[in-house]
């Protein structure tokens, strides 16, 4: 009786332990999304009923009842009633901080004619003190239905806008973000309306072009580094505006699925911002910045320190932007043959290709991906032989313009 009780304690024990190996424990989901079709990106299974989730790790995405197992009383439960859910997209080179300021500022990029541009700084002068700066950006001449009487190298001129804004300084940027239009006290302001011999000196930038008429007055158009004569004499933000900006921008990225965005050139206060957000739990999406490339201060500082890996994937710093040439819409895109509709003109090499060769080499040193806007077949060129990639560059010598090229530099 003993041996037949030993025997079936013994049967229990292998049973239990059986049972064990075949059903373990599942952990509990956080969240339990369901009721409509999920897009996984993975070729083996793409598409499923539902997705279990713990904080914001996947613990398993296939059929509605297998992953009811994962559900417990605090199971947070979405229901998507029909709606269709896919992974979050990653913006991969974008101006995050610019996509707030675009909402609190003057939204340009639906006007479709320059006197779009003068009735709606018009409108905002009426509710702006004067001396007040008015800041907007989007336009774009190219997309206009019609263009103004007067033009100069393709460009409007700023009489109209002046004459709406007299007590205003305005600035106003390109879509592109490579050019900017300034009113006539804008220019006062940064002493940009001498005739004068000693003047005009003023009106040379390195990089960048004042346009002037026939008669060497500027026309409003400041492109590339020449937008700087401008923009050093618009009052710096507050940390209020920026915060709010900040905000605008997160909010814009969720209305369109972005989770992710590659912020394509920041700065010390900007670095300081995202931090900042983080550590209020305000930081809503994964966040990879390259430093501005420009800035030699802020790039010896972050090649004594490195790279800043973030293990919460939300503030990463591990990037350089270095901006190479301008964009084709403010015809600041570098160019091996002149643009068409301005003989003579090649566009502008914004950095010397010294400093882009230096830094690169520092940054690929320093542990840092270095990535290059080059949007001209000539910036791309000049890029890709400082790297000794010929075979890359000649693939690119077929075409008379890359399409939004982004050289990387790799070892």
């Amino acid at each position: 009786m003993g041996l037949q009780n030993s025997i079936g304690r013994c049967f229990a024990m292998g049973f239990l332990l059986l049972t064990a190996c075949s059903s373990p424990k599942k952990e509990s989901a956080t969240l339990l999304i369901y009721g409509g079709p999920i897009y996984t990106v993975d070729s083996t299974q793409a598409m499923v009923e539902a997705v279990a989730t713990k904080d914001s790790v996947i613990l398993f995405a296939g059929s509605l009842a297998e992953a009811e197992q994962y559900k417990n009383d605090q199971t947070q439960l979405i229901d998507l009633e029909g709606k269709t859910m896919t992974p979050g997209l990653i913006e991969g080179h974008g101006h995050f901080m610019g996509l707030g300021y675009n909402e609190l500022n003057l939204d340009l990029i639906n006007t479709t004619s320059y006197q779009e541009i003068v009735d709606a700084v018009a409108e905002k002068v009426k509710t702006t003190a004067p001396g007040e700066w008015i800041t907007g950006r989007g336009w774009h001449q190219s997309k206009w239905e019609e263009m103004p009487e007067v033009t100069v190298n393709g460009f409007q001129t700023h009489d109209l806008l002046s004459a709406v804004s007299p007590d205003n300084p305005v600035y106003l940027s390109h879509a592109s973000g490579h050019a900017g239009f300034a009113n006539a006290k804008a220019m006062e302001i940064a002493g940009l309306q001498v005739l004068s011999k000693e003047g005009i000196d003023k009106f040379e930038v390195e990089g960048g072009e004042v346009m002037r008429d026939e008669i060497g007055r500027p026309t409003g158009i400041f492109n590339e580094r020449a937008q700087n004569l401008i923009r050093k004499h618009i009052p710096q933000s507050t940390p209020e505006k920026n915060t709010k900006a900040f905000e605008l921008a997160v909010a814009a990225c969720h209305r369109n699925g972005i989770t992710g965005f590659h912020d394509a050139g920041v700065g010390r206060e900007t670095i300081a911002l995202y931090e900042e957000m983080k550590t209020g739990g305000k930081m809503q999406i994964r966040m990879y910045g390259m430093l501005t490339g420009w800035d030699k201060d802020l790039l010896k500082e972050w090649y004594e320190k490195g790279p800043m890996v973030d293990p919460d994937n939300l503030v990463t710093i591990r990037s350089v932007k270095l901006n190479c040439d301008g964009a084709l819409g403010s015809r600041g895109a570098w160019l091996l043959e002149a643009y068409t509709d301005r003989p003579g003109h090649f566009g502008h090499e914004t950095l010397s290709m010294d400093f882009v060769k230096e830094t690169a080499l520092n940054g690929l040193q320093h542990g840092f991906q270095v990535c290059s806007h080059a949007i001209g077949d000539r910036a791309n060129r000049e890029i890709l032989d400082r790297i000794g990639n010929r075979r890359i560059a000649r693939r690119n010598y077929g075409s008379s313009i890359s399409n939004r090229a982004c050289a990387a530099f790799t070892s």
